[in-house]
């Protein structure tokens, strides 16, 4: 073999595995399906924002094809969450169903409480009811949030059952700034 000038320590260089947890982000792409039913399910894409850099998070460190936490002196070691910064994610999914009996419209709660954590404001009509109203891209793009990333397991078109991470919960990030959209625009040539 020929000497050259490169290292590699499994301790500390490599992959790093992404942690689950609550981090800082902006919705960052917008997508909605519409069923026949007039059903609508939201797909919601959160980039992680760089206030992750003054976070913590535990260490991952690779065991064969597993990442198992890091511990140093028996206590779990901890690093910046930095190397999270700027990861995408998308939400599991939120629906919207049109003209629900009474008794049924608790089904569009996780549309409700989705869209206000994130800043949305619905109005309410003349009897104090609240106005479910469908969320465009415009409505959203750039709003902050403090979202839950966790483990999600689908079925795939296959029949195979995967495990992603995905946005399950967002919560409102009340100091956070709504992030304008970059004005770069990628030539598609």
């Amino acid at each position: 073999m020929k000497e050259f000038d490169a290292k590699f320590e499994d301790g500390t260089d490599g992959y790093q595995a992404a942690n689950p947890g609550k981090y800082p982000a902006h919705i960052s792409g917008f997508d909605v399906r519409t069923f026949d039913s007039g059903s609508k399910v939201f797909n919601i894409e959160f980039t992680l924002a760089d206030e992750c850099k003054s976070m913590e998070v535990h260490k991952y460190v690779r065991n064969g094809n597993d990442y198992n936490p890091s511990n140093k002196d028996g206590e779990p070691e901890m690093i910046s969450a930095g190397f999270m910064t700027g990861k995408k994610y998308r939400s599991a999914g939120v629906w919207l169903t049109p003209n629900l009996p009474k008794d049924q419209r608790w089904k569009n709660r996780n549309y409700k409480e989705f869209f206000t954590n994130i800043g949305v404001e619905f109005p309410n009509n003349a009897d104090g009811v609240l106005e479910l109203q469908e969320v465009e891209e415009a409505d959203v793009i750039g709003m902050p949030s403090l979202v839950d990333v966790k483990p999600h397991t689908y079925t795939n078109k296959d029949g195979e059952d995967k495990t992603t991470l995905r946005v399950l919960n967002v919560f409102p990030w009340n100091d956070g700034d709504r992030k304008e959209p970059s004005k770069d625009t990628d030539v598609p040539f």
